[in-house]
């Protein structure tokens, strides 16, 4: 490389830096940056991660790499509507139970249908047993088709805290139904 108009200048490389983890597939390892493929993880990841953490990417136990939105299916869940729905009341229906101390519950997604009412409702997702409501919508009498409903950003609970849904007001005839699907997370 000639840097100097006066006259031929060179300039060598004669060493380079490799750089590579120190742990073989299949074995316990220490944290790595170096690893290319991640830890297997069947439950929520550690909750002592602050912000500026490193944190390794997650694997399943058939060793892919995660790429489901937002958690390991593992700690995901899914709520199924009951049999006849939820029937002229107001009272509260326990969607996801409260996760563990510093885990909360998540909703991703959403489906309600209702029947033809007698009196229109408001539909419900609170946080907590009568708790702040995080998300609702009107059913007219004339009842509702079919909707699904996702969350690019998900319904966020309180930690250790059941997720619930409710009618606010009795529905009188006609049936409610709603599904849920969500993970939770720290």
């Amino acid at each position: 490389m000639n840097i100097y108009p006066s006259g031929p200048t060179s300039v060598s490389v004669t060493s380079a830096v490799i750089t590579g983890g120190n742990a073989a597939e299949d074995a316990a390892t220490t944290a790595n940056p170096l690893i290319t493929g991640g830890i297997v993880r069947t439950a929520t990841a550690p909750t002592t991660l602050v912000a500026g953490d490193a944190a390794r990417d997650t694997m399943t136990s058939g060793a892919a790499r995660v790429v489901y939105p937002y958690a390991v299916p593992e700690v995901s869940w899914n709520y199924a509507a009951a049999l006849n729905g939820i029937v002229n009341t107001t009272t509260a229906v326990t969607v996801k139970a409260a996760a563990a101390a510093g885990i909360r519950n998540y909703i991703t997604n959403i489906q309600v249908m209702s029947e033809a009412l007698t009196t229109a409702t408001e539909l419900a997702i609170r946080d907590g047993a009568g708790g702040t409501v995080l998300w609702r919508i009107k059913i007219p009498t004339g009842g509702l088709s079919a909707a699904q409903f996702d969350f690019a950003v998900p319904l966020r609970g309180t930690a250790a805290t059941l997720l619930e849904v409710v009618t606010l007001t009795a529905s009188g005839a006609g049936a409610v139904y709603f599904n849920a699907q969500g993970f939770t997370a720290a």
